[in-house]
C-alpha cells in the first residue's frame, strides 16, 4: 500500500465536517477536483468507502466515522513536529496547546483559565475568532479546544460550562448609570450598540429577543464584531449595550455595568474539543470555567 499523505487526511477531514466536497474545497481554498481525487485515493489505499455520494451532500460511512478522530490526531501530531524539533534544540519539549476563544473571554475568564492547574502542563497558543470559525478549526484539528458562545447539544466533546445573564453597559455619565437595575422599557429611547449577526448570531438574537419580549422597538446605533468594540463605543456615549455579566468582572474605562431587570441565565459558554478528546481537556477545562463563574457569582 502506498503512503497516506497529510493532504489526503486534510481533505478527508474537511469533507467529513462539511458533508460536501464542494464546501470542503471552498474551505480548503482548492478546486473540487483535487479534493475528490485525494479522498478517492485514500479510499483506494484503505480499501474502504468513506462516503456515500449522492446529490449535493455526502454521508460518512462507518469506516469514515472510525477514521475521523484518528485523522484529526495524526494531523495534529504531524503539524506539531516542527515546534517540537525547534523547542528540543533549546529546552525540553513542552506540548503546545492550541486554544481558540470568542473575544468576550479575553478580558474575563480566559486569563484565569490559562493560569489554572488544568493548563499547567502546556505551552498555550491562543487565537480568537467567531463561533463558526472556531468550531470549524477544532473539528478540523487545527485547534485542540475552542471556547464558544454556542447552544449546540452536549456531546462527548462539546459541553456548556455555564450560562450567565446579560447586563446593561452604559457610559459612566449616562442618565441611567445611577440605577442599580435597568429594564428594557427604560432603554427603548436610547440607541443600541449590538453585535453583527453574522459574527455572533446568538448574542444578536438574545439582545433582540429581550426587546421583543417587552414589546419595545430597537434603535440601532452601530453593529460591531467584538465586545471590546462595543464597550469602546459605549464609553464614548454613542449608545448602550447588552453584554455578558462576565465582562463586568473587571472595570472598563468610562463604562458602568448595571443589572438587566428580569434577565435570565441564557448566555452560554461552551467548551469544544477535537474528536476523541485525545488530551483529556473537556472535563478539567469545563470544571475550571464553572469554578471561575461560581467564584464571580455569575451562576447560582
Amino acid at each position: 500500500m502506498s503512503e497516506i499523505s497529510l493532504k489526503q487526511l486534510r481533505c478527508f477531514v474537511a469533507v467529513y465536517t462539511e458533508r460536501s466536497f464542494t464546501r470542503a474545497a471552498k474551505r480548503l481554498g482548492l478546486a473540487q477536483s483535487p479534493v475528490s481525487q485525494a479522498v478517492a485515493a485514500l479510499e483506494t489505499q484503505l480499501g474502504v468507502t468513506l462516503f456515500q455520494r449522492g446529490g449535493r451532500d455526502v454521508t460518512p460511512t462507518a469506516a469514515a466515522e472510525a477514521l475521523y478522530p484518528e485523522a484529526v490526531e495524526i494531523r495534529r501530531r504531524a503539524e506539531g513536529l516542527q515546534r517540537l524539533a525547534s523547542a528540543a534544540s533549546e529546552q525540553p519539549a513542552t506540548r503546545v496547546l492550541r486554544i481558540g476563544s470568542v473575544s468576550s473571554l479575553f478580558s474575563s475568564a480566559l486569563p484565569a483559565l490559562i493560569r489554572s492547574d488544568a493548563l499547567a502542563p502546556f505551552a498555550v497558543d491562543v487565537s480568537d475568532g467567531s463561533n463558526a470559525d472556531l468550531t470549524t478549526s477544532v473539528d478540523d484539528g487545527d485547534l485542540d479546544v475552542a471556547l464558544l458562545r454556542d447552544l449546540s447539544p452536549d456531546s462527548d466533546r462539546h459541553v456548556v460550562a455555564f450560562r450567565e445573564r446579560l447586563c446593561v453597559a452604559v457610559a459612566e455619565g449616562h442618565e441611567l448609570a445611577g440605577r442599580e437595575a435597568i429594564s428594557t422599557d427604560e432603554l427603548r429611547d436610547h440607541p443600541l450598540v449590538l453585535f453583527d449577526r453574522g459574527r455572533a448570531p446568538l448574542a444578536f438574537d438574545l439582545t433582540v429577543g429581550a426587546f421583543l419580549r417587552s414589546g419595545n422597538p430597537l434603535r440601532i446605533a452601530s453593529r460591531v464584531t467584538s465586545e471590546q468594540a462595543m464597550l469602546g463605543l459605549v464609553s464614548c456615549g454613542l449608545g448602550v449595550a447588552l453584554v455578558p455579566q462576565s465582562l463586568a468582572v473587571h472595570p472598563w474605562p468610562g463604562v458602568a455595568f448595571r443589572e438587566l431587570q428580569d434577565a435570565e441565565h441564557s448566555y452560554p459558554l461552551a467548551v469544544r474539543v477535537t474528536a476523541g478528546d485525545p488530551l483529556g481537556l473537556l472535563e478539567p477545562l469545563t470544571a475550571s470555567l464553572r469554578s471561575w463563574a461560581s467564584a464571580h457569582a455569575l451562576i447560582s
